[in-house]
């Protein structure tokens, strides 16, 4: 079988940390993040996911991050707890090229006792933690981003249905994350921002996000996004003061199982502070990215 393993996003251009944890500190100098999202809503044991994160800027060019993300599938239950580093080398006034380390927790819960097998057999349930370690590159400027990450790079025990061959060694069915995202002024109140995601999974379809968003007089964002063969994203965002982030999205299944015109909810709100810190950083004077 193939299937979603880990979570993921359709606001994640907001909330980059989640995947690539060289891209603490370069918002802004406190960040924090709130997200949930509710998957193919109408479907029993659907997917539901819900991520806090926070991430500054500790001293010059050092950022760090912490991050919390409980996910439900079915009979499984996980909640990964991370703690993210990234170090920034300064390329040029205006360019930046930062490094960063992932580490943390995972501790899951399988309800197996009430699952239903044609052969009627019962299972135990069971729970358990494991070690997570990531890392990623990210480079950016005041018009342009692109980052490569490997958020996830050791093996998960939390889908088996027993206690054997729970070794802590690498993956290998790693997922590598690539993203990119670009800024065009096109007058002087309406901003387009298109972006990209590529997710790689080895025996698995390659994954392709493709977004095209609008931003309006700094304060309204409005825009659309198409994930291959899998679904259409609508996506609406308020932006006060230029620090505080309220976004929604919907998405439309267009796969089979979209039959029934499932659809998905998410709803992200983002908190950048400004401390006016100087050093390796650049100033971001919006919620560009």
């Amino acid at each position: 079988m193939k299937a979603q393993q880990q979570p993921h996003y359709t606001q994640y251009m907001y909330n980059m940390q989640v995947i690539n944890p060289a891209y603490v500190g370069a918002r802004a100098d406190l960040t924090i993040a709130l997200l949930g999202r509710s998957q193919w809503v109408g479907v029993d044991g659907a997917p539901k996911t819900n991520t806090f994160s926070l991430n500054g800027r500790a001293f010059d060019g050092v950022g760090f991050g912490f991050s919390v993300i409980t996910d439900k599938i079915g009979l499984a239950k996980s909640t990964d707890v991370n703690i993210d580093v990234s170090y920034t080398v300064v390329l040029s006034q205006y360019d930046r090229l930062s490094f960063g380390l992932k580490g943390g927790m995972s501790f899951y819960s399988n309800n197996l006792a009430d699952g239903i097998t044609p052969d009627q057999e019962v299972y135990s349930s069971i729970s358990g933690s494991y070690p997570n370690i990531g890392m990623g590159a990210y480079y950016y400027n005041q018009r342009f981003y692109a980052g490569l990450s490997i958020p996830y790079m050791l093996n998960t025990p939390k889908f088996r249905v027993d206690y054997d061959n729970n070794k802590v060694e690498l993956s290998d069915h790693m997922s590598y994350f690539a993203t990119a995202g670009m800024l065009f002024e096109l007058t002087n109140k309406i901003k387009f921002k298109p972006s990209t995601m590529v997710k790689y999974t080895s025996d698995l379809p390659l994954s392709v996000d493709i977004n095209a968003n609008f931003l309006y007089n700094e304060m309204i964002e409005m825009g659309l996004s198409y994930r291959y063969h899998d679904s259409m994203s609508g996506m609406f965002a308020v932006i006060l003061n230029k620090k505080f982030r309220i976004g929604y999205t919907y998405d439309h299944t267009l796969t089979d199982l979209g039959g029934t015109n499932l659809s998905s909810h998410e709803i992200m709100l983002v908190l950048d502070l400004d401390f006016k810190s100087k050093g390796r950083w650049l100033q971001h004077t919006s919620c560009y990215f």
